[in-house]
């Protein structure tokens, strides 16, 4: 019960009416939700909208929360159907998630213009699944557990995606002619 308890504990106080917990979350998590918003469907006033609209939704069905999770990732599991439904709606493409890996990555990646043009095409030759978990590990840096309840798999499934999008990506740079050997930091 331990750790169940802690992590449900947010929600069951906010169930139970603590407004400053509630403000506490959307102010903790705006900024994070908007990105992966913005990210999806490309404007900054549509994710602006969007981001709102997640929020708007988490407070008023947050009687129906079946405590699965984190806060974090239920919030993100709104914004990602939200940004599903505006594709719907504007029948348009959404971003790739490798714009997003691209402008996320910390480090010297934006020395040489030629190898992020490249790091950027390959993660757009990535399958639609291995592109958002590389989105939500790397980009948004969520952990194994909240991607996993974001699309609704495994944590291995997670895990094992994230291992063949990286191996693919390496060995395609390695084939371009780029050395690679540092890999993202962190769990995977």
């Amino acid at each position: 019960m331990g750790g169940d308890y802690v992590a449900q504990q947010p929600i069951r106080d906010i169930k139970n009416g603590d407004a400053d917990l509630a403000e506490s979350i959307v102010r903790e998590n705006y900024k994070d939700i908007y990105k992966y918003c913005y990210w999806k469907v490309g404007s900054s006033e549509k994710a602006e909208d969007i981001t709102q609209e997640v929020f708007l939704k988490f407070i008023k069905n947050i009687g129906c929360y079946s405590e699965r999770g984190k806060p974090r990732a239920y919030l993100y599991t709104i914004a990602k159907n939200l940004c599903i439904n505006e594709y719907k709606k504007c029948n348009r493409e959404v971003l790739n998630s490798d714009e997003i890996i691209i402008n996320s990555i910390t480090g010297d990646i934006f020395e040489n213009i030629i190898d992020k043009i490249t790091l950027q095409k390959l993660i757009g030759e990535l399958s639609k699944e291995q592109q958002e978990v590389i989105l939500l590990r790397f980009g948004q840096g969520l952990k194994l557990g909240e991607i996993a309840i974001i699309t609704d798999t495994t944590r291995f499934t997670v895990q094992y995606r994230i291992k063949k999008s990286l191996a693919i990506l390496k060995k395609k740079l390695k084939e371009g002619g780029i050395d690679y050997e540092k890999r993202p930091t962190g769990e995977y």
